[in-house]
C-alpha cells in the first residue's frame, strides 16, 4: 500500500482564512504527521506529493511544495519535486501580483470571500519561495529552465518588496550559469577558456574563481601571482562553510592577483576591466567574451562578502578551464593586430 494514503485527499481539501495565517501549523495536523512518519522512501514520497501540487488547495499545496524543500535538504533528489515546484512558483507569483493589485494584506478578509485563492497563494508564496531556493541552489539545470520562463523575472521584480525571499531568488536567477569566457595572454602567447557555473554576476566573483584555476592549471607563480588564499577560495566556492567560516568570512578581503584587461590595439592588453563590472560588460570578440592577462599593474582589492554574498548554504560557484592549442591561441591574437592595423 503506498505510504502517502490521505495526503493527496487531504492537500485537495479546501484551506479557510485561519489556516492560511496559521501558516506552518498546517504541519502538525496529524495527516501530515502520519505521512511524514510513514515515509521509507524519501523520493518515493516526493513523487506523490509533488503529483499531488497541480490539483490541490492552493494554500495545503504550496505547504506541500515546501515539505519537498526540507526532504531535499534531508538528501532527498532534487529531480523529484522540481519541475512541480518550478510550475507552482511561477503560477503563485502571478496570483501574488493581483493579491498586490487587489488591496493586498488589508483588504484580504474581503478578498478571501471573493478570490480565496490571492489569499492562499499570499500566505503560502514565503514556504514555496523556500523551496524553490533549495532546488534551484541545487539545480542548474531548474535555473535555466525558470529563467526561460518570460513572465518570472518581471514578476520577481514587482514582487521583491512585498516578500523578502525574493531578493536571493533574483540573484539566483542572475547567476551566470552555462557561460565561458576567452582569457588571452599575449606574453605568454597562452589562452584559456573558462565556463561558469552559478558565478554571480559581478565580476570580483569570477576574478577569485579564475585566479585560483590559473593558479592550479598553469603553476604558482604564473603572470607573477601571489599565492592564492584558501579561504578565499573555500568562500568563493561556497564549499561546505562551517558556521565559524561564515562568521569569519566577514572579515575576509581578496585582492586582484592577476592583471584582467581589456583587449587592446594591436594585441596588447589595454585599461584594466574594473570587478564591479557584470558579465555583459565583456567584449565579445570572434563569438566569445574576451579579457586580456598580464601581470597585476593595480592593487584591487574587495569585500567577498559584500561583493559576492553566500545565497543559499547549497549553492556551489565553480569555473572550469581548459587551455587551447598553441595555433588556435595565435590566431585569436593575430586578429587584434590585424584589426588595428
Amino acid at each position: 500500500m503506498s505510504q502517502t494514503v490521505g495526503i493527496a485527499q487531504f492537500v485537495r481539501q479546501s484551506s479557510d482564512l485561519g489556516e492560511c495565517r496559521a501558516g506552518t501549523d498546517l504541519i502538525g495536523r496529524d495527516e501530515v504527521q502520519a505521512f511524514l512518519g510513514s515515509i521509507t522512501d524519501v523520493d518515493a514520497a516526493m513523487a506523490e506529493l509533488a503529483a499531488s501540487l497541480g490539483a490541490g488547495d492552493v494554500f495545503r499545496a504550496g505547504m506541500m511544495a515546501f515539505v519537498c524543500g526540507v526532504l531535499v535538504e534531508r538528501g532527498g533528489s532534487v529531480t523529484v519535486p522540481v519541475d512541480a515546484v518550478m510550475e507552482m512558483t511561477e503560477r503563485y507569483l502571478g496570483l501574488a501580483k493581483e493579491f498586490v493589485v487587489q488591496g493586498g494584506v488589508s483588504a484580504q478578509d474581503e478578498l478571501f470571500r471573493v478570490s480565496p485563492d490571492l489569499v492562499r497563494a499570499h500566505h503560502t508564496l514565503p514556504f514555496v519561495l523556500l523551496a524553490a531556493m533549495t532546488m534551484l541552489s541545487r539545480d542548474e539545470g531548474a535555473r535555466r529552465r525558470l529563467r526561460a520562463r518570460p513572465h518570472v523575472a518581471p514578476l520577481v521584480d514587482e514582487l521583491e518588496e512585498h516578500y523578502e525571499t525574493l531578493y536571493y531568488v533574483r540573484e539566483v536567477l542572475a547567476l551566470l550559469d552555462g557561460r565561458e569566457i576567452l582569457l588571452l595572454d599575449p606574453r605568454g602567447r597562452r589562452g584559456f577558456v573558462v565556463g561558469l557555473t552559478g558565478v554571480q554576476d559581478r565580476m570580483y566573483h569570477f576574478f577569485a574563481l579564475a585566479q585560483d584555476a590559473l593558479e592550479r592549471h598553469a603553476g604558482p607563480g604564473y603572470l607573477g601571482a601571489e599565492p592564492t588564499d584558501p579561504a578565499l577560495v573555500r568562500y568563493a566556492r561556497n564549499q561546505g562553510l562551517t558556521p565559524q567560516e561564515h562568521q569569519e568570512a566577514q572579515e575576509l578581503i581578496e585582492h586582484q592577483r592577476i592583471g584582467f584587461h581589456y583587449p587592446g590595439a594591436g594585441g596588447a592588453p589595454a585599461m584594466f576591466f574594473p570587478g564591479s563590472a557584470p558579465f555583459e560588460a565583456v567584449p565579445v570578440v570572434g563569438g566569445l567574451p574576451t579579457l586580456f592577462l598580464d601581470e597585476r599593474s593595480i592593487h584591487a582589492q574587495w569585500s567577498p562578502t559584500n561583493m559576492y554574498p553566500v545565497l543559499h548554504e547549497a549553492l556551489e560557484s565553480r569555473v572550469s578551464l581548459r587551455e587551447l592549442p598553441r595555433e588556435d591561441v595565435e590566431a585569436r591574437l593575430a586578429a587584434f593586430v590585424t584589426s588595428s592595423g
